[in-house]
C-alpha cells in the first residue's frame, strides 16, 4: 500500500503535471509525461470567482509587476550600496568609524533579511499576504526616509537594520503570491522572471548610484529610492488583492491533490487521504458565490486563518523538520556560499578599482556592466535549457524525473564561477600587472554562476525534500543570508591580515568544496529518499 509520504510532490517542477503518478517509486520522483505526453494544469481553479488562479490576466500581470517592482528597489537598498561604500567610509571617518564598521552598513541589512523573511512568512499565511506585504512597504518607507535624513553612524545603521527586516518580503510573502495565482507549469516562468530582473534592474542602479552620488550627495541614495518605495506602496495598495485561499482538496484519477499553506500541492492515494484526514469527496460547488467588487478587494485587514496560532507555529517546525534532508543541507550551504563570495566582492571591488586602478569614485558602479549579459545568459541557462535537460533525462527514464537532475546542470556554471574568482583575487592581487579587466571579467563570470547556483539549488531542494517541499524552499532561501554573512562580514579582515589573493583563495576553497559535495549528494541522496520512504512504510 502507498502511504503518504510515498506521495509525489508536483510542486517544484515547473514543466507541467501528469495524468497519474508512480507512487511506487522512492519520493520525490515525478512523472512528467503520460504515455501521450501530455501535461494537466495543477491546481485547478474552483468556481468561485474569487479564486486567485481565476483572477483576470491583467490583474494577475499588475500582481506579479507589483511583486518584481517591490522586491527589486528593496533589494537595491539592502545590496547596491556597494559602489557609494568609499563615499561612506570618507563621511565616517572623522567619527571614529574604521572602515569594517562601514561595511557593516551593507552586511547586517543582508543578514537580518533572512530573520525578516522568518517572521513575515508565518505572518501572512496567518493574517493574509496583503496586510502583511502593506506592512513591509510602510517599514520600508519609513526607514528609508530615516537613513536619509540620520546624522550619526549609529542612527543610520538602525534604519539600515529596519530596510532589511521589510526586505524580508522579497523571499517570503511574494513569492507565495506569486504562487497563490499561478499553476505549477507556468511558476518557472514566472520565478525566473521575478529572479531575473531582480539582477537586471540592480545593475542599472548599482552602475548609475555612484554618479548620482558625485553629482548630488549619498543621501540622494535614499531619496530616490524612496519615490520608488512610494511608488511600490500605491501599487501594493490599487493592484494587489489578498491572495491567500483555502483550496479544497481535488479528486483527479483516482487521486487525490492536496494543496497545503505553502501552495505546494501533493497527490495523495484515497487511502492515504482518508488516513490523513484530508477529505476526498468532490470540491463544493461555489458557484453562487458573489464576485467581490474591485474595491472590496482593497481591503487591508482580515480574519486571521482558523488555528493562527498552530499555523503559526507549525510553519517554523516544517521549516525545522526540513533541515533533516541532506539535500536541503547542501543547497542551503551551495546557495549561501555563493552568495557570500558574492557580496565579498561588491565589498572591494570599489576600492580595488579607486586605489589600485585610479577609477573616479562616480565611475565604480560601471562595473555591473558585466551584469546585463549575465544576468540573460543565466536566466536562459537555468529557465530554458535548464527545463529541457530534465525532460531529455526523464524521457530516458520512461518520463520519470529525478530532483537529482537538476544538479547535472549546475557543473558548467560552477566551474565558470571558479574561474571568476580566480581571475578577480589575481587581479586584485597584482594591479600592476593586470588589468581592470579582470575584476570586470570575473565579477562578471561569477554572476553568471551564482544566479544559476540560485535558481537551481532552492528549486533542487524543493523537489529533494517532497514531505514538505513549501519550507524546505523558503528555508533555503532565507537561510542562505544568515550563513553567507559570516563569508561576506570576514572578507575585509582576512584582506587585512593576509591578502587579496589569500583571502579569496579561501573563499575559492570553501566554494569548490561545497559544490564538489554535490557529487555524493546526486548519487547518495535518491537512495536516502528511499529509505525515508521504507520508514514511512513501517
Amino acid at each position: 500500500m502507498e502511504t503518504a509520504k510515498d506521495t509525489n510532490t508536483v510542486e517544484a517542477f515547473e514543466y507541467g503535471e501528469v495524468s497519474k503518478p508512480d507512487v511506487s517509486r522512492p519520493t520525490g520522483d515525478v512523472t512528467l509525461l503520460d504515455a501521450a505526453g501530455h501535461v494537466r494544469r495543477v491546481p485547478t481553479p474552483s468556481s468561485d470567482p474569487n479564486d486567485p488562479l481565476n483572477m483576470h490576466r491583467w490583474r494577475k500581470l499588475g500582481v506579479i509587476v507589483t511583486c518584481c517592482w517591490f522586491s527589486i528597489f528593496s533589494l537595491v537598498l539592502v545590496g547596491g550600496a556597494g559602489p557609494i561604500l568609499p563615499v561612506w567610509i570618507k563621511l565616517y571617518a572623522p567619527e571614529g568609524i574604521g572602515a569594517q564598521e562601514v561595511v557593516n552598513l551593507t552586511t547586517y541589512p543582508s543578514l537580518v533579511m533572512a530573520f525578516g523573511s522568518f517572521l513575515i512568512l508565518p505572518l501572512s499565511i496567518v493574517f493574509g499576504r496583503r496586510p502583511v506585504l502593506l506592512g513591509c512597504c510602510l517599514l520600508v518607507t519609513g526607514s528609508t526616509i530615516g537613513a536619509a535624513k540620520s546624522t550619526s553612524y549609529q542612527a543610520h545603521m538602525a534604519c539600515r537594520i529596519l530596510q532589511g527586516v521589510a526586505t524580508g518580503a522579497t523571499e517570503s510573502v511574494l513569492p507565495l503570491i506569486i504562487t497563490d495565482i499561478s499553476f505549477l507549469n507556468e511558476r518557472g516562468l514566472l520565478f525566473g522572471a521575478y529572479w531575473g530582473t531582480q539582477n537586471l534592474i540592480n545593475a542599472v542602479f548599482t552602475i548609475t548610484v555612484s554618479f548620482l552620488v558625485a553629482d548630488t550627495n549619498w543621501q540622494w541614495f535614499y531619496w530616490l529610492l524612496l519615490i520608488l518605495a512610494v511608488v511600490g506602496t500605491l501599487m501594493v495598495f490599487f493592484v494587489v488583492p489578498e491572495t491567500r485561499y483555502y483550496r479544497s482538496p481535488q479528486a483527479v484519477d483516482g487521486q487525490i491533490y492536496h494543496t497545503d499553506e505553502f501552495g505546494v500541492t501533493q497527490i495523495f492515494s484515497v487511502a492515504d487521504a482518508e488516513r490523513l484526514g484530508i477529505p476526498t469527496d468532490a470540491s463544493p460547488d461555489e458557484a453562487d458565490v458573489p464576485k467581490l467588487s474591485y474595491w472590496q478587494t482593497l481591503q487591508v485587514f482580515y480574519r486571521p486563518a482558523p488555528g493562527a496560532l498552530q499555523l503559526g507555529l507549525g510553519t517554523f517546525g516544517k521549516m525545522v523538520s526540513a533541515m533533516s534532508s541532506p539535500a536541503v543541507i547542501w543547497a542551503v550551504l551551495a546557495t549561501s556560499i555563493s552568495l557570500g563570495v558574492g557580496i565579498s566582492m561588491t565589498l572591494t571591488y570599489g576600492t580595488i578599482l579607486t586605489g589600485d586602478f585610479g577609477w573616479s569614485e562616480a565611475s565604480v558602479g560601471l562595473v555591473n556592466c558585466g551584469i546585463f549579459p549575465a544576468s540573460l545568459s543565466s536566466m536562459l541557462f537555468a529557465g530554458y535549457l535548464g527545463d529541457k535537460l530534465n525532460l531529455f533525462l526523464a524521457k530516458r527514464r520512461a518520463g520519470v524525473h529525478k530532483p537529482e537532475d537538476s544538479l547535472v546542470s549546475l557543473v558548467f556554471p560552477t566551474l565558470v564561477s571558479a574561474i571568476g574568482i580566480i581571475i578577480y583575487a589575481l587581479t586584485a592581487q597584482h594591479p600592476e600587472t593586470h588589468s581592470y579587466w579582470g575584476i570586470v571579467m570575473g565579477w562578471t563570470l561569477y554572476e553568471f554562476g551564482f544566479i544559476v547556483a540560485l535558481i537551481t539549488a532552492t528549486h533542487f531542494a524543493a523537489e529533494a525534500y517532497p514531505q514538505n517541499p513549501g519550507p524546505a524552499l523558503v528555508l533555503v532561501v532565507g537561510l542562505k543570508n544568515v550563513i553567507s554573512f559570516g563569508a561576506s562580514f570576514g572578507i575585509t579582515p582576512m584582506v587585512h591580515k593576509f591578502d587579496y589573493l589569500t583571502a579569496y583563495m579561501i573563499l575559492f576553497g570553501i566554494f569548490a568544496g561545497i559544490f564538489a559535495c554535490g557529487v555524493p549528494v546526486y548519487f547518495l541522496n535518491p537512495k536516502w529518499r528511499e529509505l525515508v520512504s521504507r520508514k514511512q512504510q513501517g
